[in-house]
C-alpha cells in the first residue's frame, strides 16, 4: 500500500490516465498503443526493450530505435526501411531488420555493389546460373555470393526467379544458418500474402529445426494475420504440428471461432494427423468421411456407425496380417485392438474423445443408451 501511495505521488495523473488506457486497450497494434500513451516513436523509445515486439500494421516511417533491443522483433505488413527508420546501434539478431539491414551493409561496399549491378543486369536465366554455379556449398566467397543472391531476390519482381534463388540460398545454408532465418523472417513481412513464397519460407523453417521451436513458432505465429485464408490454414497447419499441448490449445480459441469453416478444419485435421490415425477417423463423419463439424456432436446414430466402421477395419487389417497382403502398418489394430477384443470399445472412444479436448476441441460425450 505505501508503494502505491508513493507511485501516485510520483507519477503524474496524465501518465497514470496513459497507463490506464494502454491497458485497457484490446488493440494489438503496436503503433496504435504508442499513440494511446502518448509516446512520440521519434524520441521514446530510444535504448527501449522491445525484445520480441509484433509489429504486425505499423508504419514504421520515422521511429528512431536508437540503442533499442529489437531481437526477435516480427510481424507482417510492417511498413519500414533502412533509409526511413534509426537502427543505430540497435540489437536487431533473428529480427524483421536483420536482413534488409545486411544488405544494406553489403551494398555499401564498393566490390560487391559493382558486382550486383553487373549480375542484376544479366537475364533472368544467366542469373539463375550464376546462382547455380555461385551459391553452393563449398565454392569461394561463398557468404558474400549468398548476399548477392539475396540482393538479386529484393530486386527482382519475377516470381519464377525468386524462387529459384530462394532454392539455391536454402541448400547452400548450414545447420541453424541465421542469414536464411533472417530472410525468412523478411519475406514473411513483405510477401504475407503470397501464398507460393510464404509456402517455401514455411517449409525451410520447419526443416530448419536448429533455430529452435519457439523461434520458428514466434516467426510464423505472425501469418496469423494474413489477409489470406490459405496463408493463415499455412501457419495453423505448421504451428499444431510443432505446438506443445498449451500452445495447441491456446491456438484452438483462434482457429476454433473462425466463420471460415476450412480454418477450424486444417486445425482439426492436423490435430487428430498428430494424435493418431485412430483419432483421424473418429473426427470424421462416419459416413462420406469428411472431418465432422465441431458443433454439431456425435449423433447416436453416427456413433453406431463410427463402431461399425471401426470394427470392420479392424477386422480387414486382421485378416491382411493372417494372409500377408497387409503392406501398411496396422495402426487400427493398434489403436482399437485391444479395446475390440475387451469389449470395451464404447470406454475407450470416450477416452480418446477427452484427450481430443485437451488440445481445444469441444469435448464429445458418448450419447445416453449407446
Amino acid at each position: 500500500m505505501k508503494d502505491n501511495l508513493l507511485l501516485d505521488t510520483i507519477i503524474a495523473d496524465a501518465t497514470k490516465t496513459a497507463i490506464g488506457q494502454v491497458l485497457e486497450s484490446t488493440s494489438e497494434s503496436f503503433g496504435y498503443l504508442l499513440t494511446v500513451a502518448h509516446l512520440d516513436p521519434k524520441k521514446h523509445l530510444r535504448h527501449s526493450d522491445l525484445r520480441e515486439v509484433d509489429l504486425t500494421d505499423t508504419d514504421l516511417t520515422g521511429y528512431d530505435f536508437t540503442g533499442c533491443d529489437l531481437r526477435g522483433a516480427r510481424g507482417i505488413r510492417v511498413k519500414w526501411s533502412p533509409e526511413t527508420v534509426n537502427l543505430t546501434d540497435a540489437l536487431i539478431e533473428g529480427s524483421l531488420f536483420a536482413h534488409q539491414m545486411a544488405i544494406t551493409a553489403a551494398l555499401a561496399n564498393p566490390e560487391i555493389r559493382q558486382l550486383h549491378r553487373r549480375i542484376n543486369g544479366l537475364s533472368w536465366q544467366d542469373q539463375i546460373v550464376w546462382a547455380i554455379r555461385n551459391v553452393r556449398r563449398g565454392v569461394p566467397d561463398l557468404d558474400r555470393n549468398r548476399l548477392l543472391a539475396a540482393t538479386l531476390f529484393e530486386r527482382t519482381t519475377d516470381s519464377f526467379l525468386k524462387g529459384e534463388l530462394l532454392k539455391y540460398l536454402e541448400k547452400s545454408a548450414s545447420e541453424g544458418d541465421e542469414q536464411i532465418y533472417n530472410m525468412m523472417l523478411d519475406i514473411i513481412n513483405g510477401h504475407s500474402n503470397d501464398l507460393h513464397l510464404i509456402s517455401k519460407t514455411i517449409k525451410i523453417l520447419n526443416e530448419s529445426q536448429a533455430f529452435g521451436r519457439a523461434r520458428l513458432k514466434s516467426a510464423v505465429e505472425a501469418l496469423l494475420s494474413s489477409n489470406d485464408n490459405r496463408i493463415v490454414a499455412l501457419a495453423i497447419r505448421f504451428l499444431v504440428s510443432v505446438g506443445t499441448k498449451e500452445e495447441i490449445r491456446e491456438l484452438s480459441d483462434f482457429a476454433l471461432s473462425k466463420r471460415a469453416a476450412p480454418l477450424r478444419y486444417v486445425f482439426i485435421g492436423t490435430l487428430v494427423g498428430r494424435l493418431g490415425a485412430g483419432y483421424d477417423m473418429i473426427a470424421r463423419n462416419p459416413t462420406n468421411k469428411d472431418l465432422r463439424d465441431i458443433n454439431r456432436g456425435l449423433p447416436a446414430e453416427e456413433l453406431l456407425v463410427l463402431i461399425r466402421n471401426i470394427r470392420r477395419a479392424y477386422m480387414n487389417e486382421q485378416a491382411g496380417i493372417r494372409d500377408g497382403t497387409l503392406r501398411d502398418e496396422p495402426r487400427i489394430s493398434k489403436e482399437f485392438g485391444a479395446a475390440i477384443e475387451g469389449n470395451f470399445l464404447i470406454e475407450k472412444l470416450d477416452q480418446m474423445f477427452a484427450r481430443m479436448a485437451e488440445f481445444g476441441l469441444p469435448r464429445i460425450k458418448i450419447p445416453q443408451g449407446t
